[in-house]
Order: C-alpha cells, then structure tokens, then sequence
C-alpha cells in the first residue's frame, strides 16, 4: 500500500498534467502543482511558472487532524488554512482528478457534481 505522500505527489502530478493540457501556454512557462507538509495538513500549491511564481492554494490534504480521515481533502479557506466543514474527497479512497478533466484543476469540489463523478449543476460546494 502507498503512503500518504506518494499520494499527494500522483495528485500533484494528475493535477499538474491536467492543467497542462488544457493551457498549452502553461506548459510553455513550466506550470506545475507542489505539495507543502505542515504539522496537520498537506498544501498544495499551484505555481504559474518553473520559478515558482504566481503561487496560489488548491487545498489541502489532511495529515493529523483527528476530525478527518488521513488523505482527506480539503478544500481552501486561505493561504494557511483549510475549510473545515467537509472532505471533498479522500485519496487513499479515490481521488479521480484524470478521469474528470480540468474540474478539480481550481481546487477540490470547485464546483458541486465533482465529488465522486456526481452530475454536475454548476453551484458551487
């Protein structure tokens, strides 16, 4: 069985791969997806470039929180903190960011339908 972290580094992969794919230019300029360990939580990050910059959160992946399921995953409140109400999913579990196209690119759950390959009504979770 894989750890959480060859988990988190597959997602940051899918999720780089994705985005990528459906911005060409991004791939041009070396966009990419990097995970960040912190005491309870996993961050990752998505950066517009191979330098590292235009960094913004894409959510987070639990590590230690006792309310949550190890891999589950989170999405963003902040820069530093997730949204604690719900998973939007857990890794070990599943996580299907391939088989659901550029949804998942803009975060976990971006919009309600993309958990578990659930129809899509265009709300927001």
């Amino acid at each position: 069985m894989k750890d959480l972290n060859e988990y988190v580094d597959q997602l940051c992969a899918e999720l780089t791969e994705v985005k990528n794919k459906r911005w060409p230019h991004c791939a041009e300029d070396g966009a990419y997806y990097g995970a960040k360990a912190g005491r309870k939580y996993i961050k990752i990050i998505s950066y517009d470039n191979s330098n590292g910059g235009g960094a913004s959160v894409w959510g987070f992946i639990n590590k230690a929180n006792p309310n949550f399921k190890e891999g589950d995953v989170l999405l963003s409140a902040g820069w530093n903190s997730p949204a604690l109400n719900k998973a939007r999913g857990n890794l070990i579990e599943g996580y299907p960011v391939l088989k659901m196209g550029d949804r998942f690119m803009y975060g976990p759950g971006y919009c309600s339908g993309a958990i578990a390959g659930t129809p899509r009504d265009g709300g927001f979770v």
